[in-house]
């Protein structure tokens, strides 16, 4: 007789609780018993869930596919960013439009549809869109603590100029209607969302912000961001507000960007971090980062400064780094994501060889966020040069923001302006020219949960099976 069976079952949800996260999926197959408590008990979830970063996808100019800018780990399961799995990758310079805790969504031009992907477990789906996407932006909202399932939102733009009777109307319209794909019924439906509160303006007025966010010469995002935060999902839209859209009651509510960055028509960027929905700015004339927080209450909404960041320190002409003078300087991030046979795919990892300059990776990969590759804030990086620095993320976890100066990615801590080099964002077949740059960022958490139909094959699967 298993001695188990005689544990009360609190017994042996502590006993088997205290096991690795690969040990405990692996118990599950041992009795039907112990995979009742770890179902009913949840001890995986909190292993499943997103708990870490792993690094950076990024888009950039005029190139094949995206990539993932991270640092090599040894952590177990292995996270294999490259999404060559999906059908027609990189064949038609396609990108990554948003990500939500552990899920993309990469939108295919030419097919007309858009893939949500989880890189983690190399799962994927693909939707094929029952409106004109390009009238729409897609965004993902996603929270496995709350379900394995997801929903993708195509938001309509503002209308065309083309109906002069539309100009007058006020935008967005107090009954929203939203395409919504549920992969819980796998169905697109119209939503229609109600506007609690004012509307942004007229469509006119929307319409005098650009197209597009204003971007650096260096490049910028092609579209706004999104942040999904307690059951909401919040969108920065055409026009300098934000949409709150709770997907609980269908209301939605605009909240109107800061006066300041508004009139200074700074860059913007939305994002999410630990303790809720950031916005960042750069003024790049005064070598400032801004960082607000949006506060909300029954009553009252407002966009609140939590960090005003002076860059001017280390804002010099000379935008080189000397690497030779960092300590600890092999532990710099590399890029994921690339062709089998050009960039980092498996082989070149068992031989511990990466994409930046081929140098022999150590053994401990993980990222210490407080001590790896730290700068000197008062040698002369030049760091954060005139109008070259522009923004990819928030840390979700820490109060940490990335930063990219030209193809050098780095990390500001807000709290004690600890600079961090991370490396070189440059893939090594990106040809040399005018048009090189960095369009959309996206910081990464891996996510071992979600309801997709379709994965890569067994043998190029890396990762646990649950």
């Amino acid at each position: 007789m298993d001695q188990t069976e005689a544990l009360p079952d609190d017994t042996l949800a502590s006993i088997l609780g205290r096991l690795p996260p690969c040990d405990l999926a692996a118990s599950r197959c041992v009795r039907k018993t112990w995979r009742a408590v770890v179902d009913a008990r949840r001890l995986l979830l909190p292993h499943l869930l997103p708990h870490s970063l792993h690094g950076i996808f990024i888009n950039y100019i005029d190139y094949e596919s995206p990539r993932c800018f991270s640092r090599p780990s040894t952590q177990k399961p292995a996270i294999d960013c490259n999404l060559d799995f999906l059908p027609g990758y990189a064949e038609d310079f396609d990108s990554i439009v948003d990500h939500c805790n552990g899920l993309l969504l990469y939108e295919s031009d030419m097919n007309l549809c858009s893939y949500v992907v989880n890189p983690a477990t190399r799962q994927w789906e693909r939707l094929r869109y029952k409106t004109d996407a390009r009238h729409h932006l897609a965004y993902l909202a996603f929270d496995p603590a709350v379900s394995p399932h997801y929903e993708v939102l195509l938001i309509p733009c503002v209308p065309d100029k083309v109906d002069p009777a539309q100009d007058s109307m006020e935008w967005p319209p107090s009954s929203w209607v939203f395409d919504v794909f549920s992969s819980s019924t796998r169905k697109w439906l119209k939503r229609s969302f109600i506007r609690q509160g004012e509307a942004a303006g007229t469509v006119t007025d929307v319409r005098v912000d650009p197209l597009q966010p204003k971007s650096m010469c260096w490049g910028g995002p092609r579209r706004r961001y999104s942040a999904y935060w307690r059951g909401s999902l919040y969108v920065h839209c055409r026009g300098a507000f934000v949409v709150r859209s709770s997907m609980s009651d269908g209301k939605y509510q605009v909240i109107k960007m800061p006066i300041d960055i508004v009139e200074r028509k700074q860059d913007q960027y939305l994002g999410k971090s630990e303790k809720g929905v950031y916005l960042a700015a750069i003024i790049y004339d005064e070598h400032i980062l801004q960082v607000k927080t949006l506060v909300e209450s029954s009553r009252h909404i407002d966009w609140v400064l939590k960090y005003h960041v002076d860059l001017e320190p280390c804002a010099t002409a000379d935008c080189r780094i000397d690497t030779g003078e960092l300590e600890g300087f092999e532990k710099t991030w590399t890029l994921d994501g690339g062709r089998r046979e050009g960039g980092w795919g498996e082989a070149d990892e068992e031989k511990g060889e990466g994409e930046n300059g081929g140098m022999l990776i150590p053994k401990n990969l993980e990222w210490d966020s407080d001590d790896d590759n730290v700068l000197n804030g008062k040698a002369d990086y030049g760091c954060f040069y005139g109008r070259n620095v522009y923004f990819l993320g928030f840390h979700p976890y820490k109060e940490v923001v990335f930063l990219g100066l030209s193809f050098t990615g780095m990390a500001y801590h807000l709290e004690s302006s600890k600079v961090q080099y991370l490396g070189d964002m440059r893939p090594k077949d990106y040809y040399h020219g005018h048009a090189n740059g960095i369009y959309d960022s996206f910081p990464y958490t891996p996510c071992m949960i979600g309801e997709l139909r379709n994965h890569a094959s067994r043998s190029r699967r890396r990762g646990w099976s649950i």
